[in-house]
């Protein structure tokens, strides 16, 4: 009798900018969010038909080949401000392409995760010793997933857009270390009981082009509604997804909001 174990993919992609607002830096926005959208196999095949479903339906093939292929893909900036590929559709049309898409989400029942740094009082809390939003983002989410996977005895990958690594040596040489040092970050104040070095998560992390991952086209849906929610009190989006995100019971964990009050 062979056993399979079961598996899930977390599809992770960032909104918000990185870089730390004034005095210490030149962003003008206070939130940075990284979102990732867990999905079971069968989800996941279910998500690549349905992606290629709605893109077809909205964006027809004369429009589609006036545009370079890395254009489409389900880009949730790009279809609110009606950019790029979206340009030739109207308000109504967009609404109800978004309205498509997040009942997609909904029913595939993803696990969803994330943490929203706040960039202003983080610096303020640690001043020079503050670690980057992008590296803190990253390293808490992974650690929340990989503790999903124990608690379910679950096999898991990690897929990130690769735009995010490419453009970042420190991100690059972080990823790499992960199962030499472990992924929880420690502190002069924080010496964590064990050290968690990703045991169930395939690969570390692998990383893809957004336009050929509908789950990394999923996850920045969800980011960006998740910043919006943050950075701007815009949450219709936001709430719509609400169920979605990891629990345990009635205790929610996610969206994890950086600095933790004290």
């Amino acid at each position: 009798m062979v056993c399979l174990m079961t598996s899930c993919t977390l599809y992770l992609d960032a909104d918000g900018d990185p870089g730390w607002c004034p005095p210490f830096g030149k962003s003008q926005l206070r939130w940075y969010v990284l979102a990732g959208v867990a999905l079971a196999p069968e989800s996941d095949l279910k998500a690549r038909l349905e992606v290629e479903r709605i893109l077809s339906k909205y964006i027809p093939d004369s429009v589609r080949r006036s545009w370079p292929h890395r254009y489409y893909e389900i880009c949730y900036h790009d279809i609110q401000r009606g950019k790029n590929v979206y340009s030739h559709l109207d308000h109504p049309q967009r609404k109800a392409m978004s309205d498509e898409i997040f009942d997609l989400i909904l029913g595939l029942k993803p696990v969803l995760f994330a943490t929203a740094v706040d960039k202003v009082n983080l610096k303020q809390r640690y001043g020079s010793n503050a670690h980057s939003p992008r590296s803190y983002a990253l390293r808490a989410t992974i650690h929340r997933y990989s503790m999903y996977l124990n608690k379910n005895s679950l096999i898991g990958t990690v897929l990130f857009d690769q735009e995010e690594y490419r453009k970042d040596k420190e991100l690059q040489a972080m990823v790499h270390e992960f199962r030499r040092t472990g992924v929880i970050l420690r502190g002069m104040h924080y010496q964590p009981r064990y050290e968690d070095r990703l045991e169930r998560v395939l690969n570390t992390i692998t990383f893809a082009p957004s336009e050929t991952s509908p789950g990394l086209q999923l996850a920045d849906v969800c980011s960006r509604s998740t910043w919006a929610h943050f950075e701007r009190g815009k949450s219709n989006r936001f709430n719509q997804i609400s169920s979605l995100w990891n629990r345990s019971n009635s205790r929610r964990y996610e969206p994890s909001v950086v600095p933790h009050e004290t």
